[in-house]
């Protein structure tokens, strides 16, 4: 899973994952792989290990026009996606099952990762 690629559709914010080289299109339209970039402020989660999960949250606004669409957790053999929506708050949980990275999408400012 370390190849792992995030597409998003522009138009209907379809969410499409791929492990190795492909052509993705959605509503028509061919879509570019997402390159994820390190996370800086204002674009950082908080990763709080609890017993045997890891516990995310984050400040990030969540309106409809600006919000965090998803929160993978991804390692070298899993990867696990919790969607998120407008108007909910960020926090979400996955059973920890070793190193690896959390990616997120932020709908205005694109891919971010952070190292676990």
């Amino acid at each position: 899973m370390k190849n792992i690629a995030f597409y998003v559709c522009p138009k209907c914010n379809n969410l499409i994952t791929a492990t190795g080289d492909a052509q993705i299109s959605c509503c028509g339209k061919e879509l570019e792989v997402l390159v994820a970039a390190k996370a800086s402020q204002p674009h950082v989660v908080t990763i709080e290990p609890v017993e045997n999960e890891l516990y995310i949250t984050s400040p990030h606004e969540m309106r409809k026009d600006h919000h965090i669409s998803f929160v993978a957790y991804v390692t070298g053999d899993k990867a696990l996606l919790i969607r998120q929506y407008p108007e909910w708050d960020l926090s979400v949980r996955f059973q920890k099952f070793g190193h690896g990275k959390i990616y997120f999408y932020c709908s205005n400012h694109g891919l971010f990762y952070q190292l676990i």
